[in-house]
């Protein structure tokens, strides 16, 4: 059974945006890198598929910033992570972009990563950003490997030393309690647990943590996602490529009351969109699934907390019922829109958090699941067409609009709907129709909002 853990794969990881792939990933493919090299880097060259979605991308997201700081083994909360490329230049050392066919790896955030150390034979490396954050080493010197950063690993070569990589992520101590949505919600029921606290129960037994340590953990995440909130909420600290703060504007009038109706989905809306701001201007936010959905959690849970007052407690395990959707998402589909589109991304963020509210509501295990599988059923088809290249545009009010529709699947479920289709099926269907979008709609701004004549005429700021 495949390693997938809530801290690893869906509420997290904590980074820098704005996207989970091309920063995240990025950042642990450097680290992982760094431990196969064994020394200091000097000179780097990163090769991307011109067919892939890094090619077009890799600037405005910042993959070289991510890579670099990788390979000079800092974390992404470290402030000289925005200047990495030129403090790893001032050290002796050069990353370079290429744009080339690779013939290993077919994945869309596919890489080829080649490294001369200050000493010492030259590493090459294939590696995949797979999305969330994850990533995937398949060949280390033309032998194929695979190292996903979940566990220490020893590659070992005849008359060579030993290459020794550290795990990135939590590590496994005990097999997954459940794979589907259909074994989440029956050991749910049986245990007589809401969905919240059989997931908090989940991630304890996977990681060998106790139900405190996962809690502290949780509680660590969501005040990141606060910070993150208030910070998109202060236009002084926007740094974005195409767009101007809107959400602090947006906000104010919900609560002057010069909009339409208003309300707790107006205000998650708006707070979704803040932490975005934040997000694009390279601020650290925690992904939930992905950099490029990680305001539509954050904008339900602290929209929940401020009208219904909830302790910090429900407060977290709203975001673990949001956890355990993500969980069989991560083990069924995917969370790369390079594979198949918006949908498995803020569409799934909106699912998830369609989750957290009927958990915060009371409801029970069923209706959490069958409230995120209605989600999932109205954003069939959703493409990725990031204006520019960059998790702005239409990305920050899909997060908004997906925020909002989290309620409203909640209340449908809770109201009395009965949903045919379960969260499974949900889950299954929406990957196969995202990997039937083109690739134009699959993160390459190839196509979609990304080639309307506006979009291509806006120019970025930095």
């Amino acid at each position: 059974m495949a390693f997938i853990s809530i801290f690893n794969d869906v509420i997290g990881p904590v980074m820098r945006g704005p996207s989970s792939s091309h920063t995240a990933g990025a950042h642990r493919i450097g680290l992982v890198v760094r431990d196969l090299l064994g020394a200091e880097p000097r000179d780097v060259r990163v090769t991307f598929d011109p067919k892939g979605s890094m090619a077009p991308t890799w600037e405005s997201l910042g993959v070289d910033l991510a890579l670099a700081a990788g390979l000079m083994g800092w974390t992404m909360l470290d402030e000289k992570y925005v200047s990495s490329v030129e403090r790893m230049r001032a050290a002796g050392s050069a990353i370079d972009v290429d744009i080339a066919p690779l013939e290993e790896t077919d994945h869309p955030n596919g890489m080829l990563v080649e490294i001369l150390p200050r000493e010492g034979e030259r590493l090459r490396v294939i590696a995949e950003a797979v999305g969330g954050g994850g990533i995937r080493i398949t060949s280390v010197n033309g032998r194929p490997v695979e190292i996903d950063g979940k566990s220490r690993v020893e590659l070992v070569e005849d008359g060579l030393p030993t290459r020794k990589v550290r795990p990135v992520f939590f590590v496994r101590r005990a097999e997954a309690v459940f794979e589907s949505g259909k074994e989440m919600v029956a050991v749910s029921e049986a245990r007589g647990l809401s969905l919240g606290e059989a997931a908090l129960a989940y991630e304890a037994e996977l990681l060998g943590f106790t139900e405190v340590e996962v809690v502290d953990e949780m509680l660590r995440r969501l005040e990141v996602m606060e910070r993150s909130a208030a910070a998109g909420l202060d236009d002084g600290r926007s740094d974005m490529l195409l767009l101007e703060p809107t959400a602090l504007k947006i906000l104010t009038a919900e609560e002057s009351g010069a909009v339409a109706v208003g309300g707790i989905h107006t205000r998650a809306a708006a707070r979704a969109m803040a932490v975005m701001h934040h997000c694009n201007s390279r601020g650290v936010v925690c992904a939930a699934p992905t950099g490029g959905s990680a305001g539509v959690v954050p904008g339900v849970i602290l929209s929940l907390a401020e009208e219904m007052g909830l302790p910090r407690r429900r407060a977290v395990l709203a975001l673990f019922a949001a956890g355990a959707v993500g969980l069989i998402v991560a083990r069924r589909a995917t969370f790369a829109a390079e594979i198949a589109g918006c949908q498995v991304e803020i569409g799934v963020a909106g699912a998830m958090a369609a989750a957290a509210v009927v958990e915060a509501a009371g409801g029970g295990p069923r209706q959490a699941a069958d409230a995120a599988a209605v989600s999932l059923q109205n954003t069939l088809g959703s493409p990725c067409d990031p204006v520019a290249g960059a998790c702005e545009v239409p990305c920050h009010t899909r997060n908004a609009v997906a925020a909002s529709s989290a309620f409203t699947c909640a209340d449908l479920v809770l109201g009395g709907y009965v949903n045919p289709i379960p969260l499974d099926e949900a889950i299954d269907v929406s990957y196969e129709v995202g990997k039937a979008l083109p690739a134009e709609l699959r993160c390459t701004a190839r196509g979609g909002c990304a080639v309307a004549p506006s979009a291509l005429a806006l120019r970025p700021r930095r």
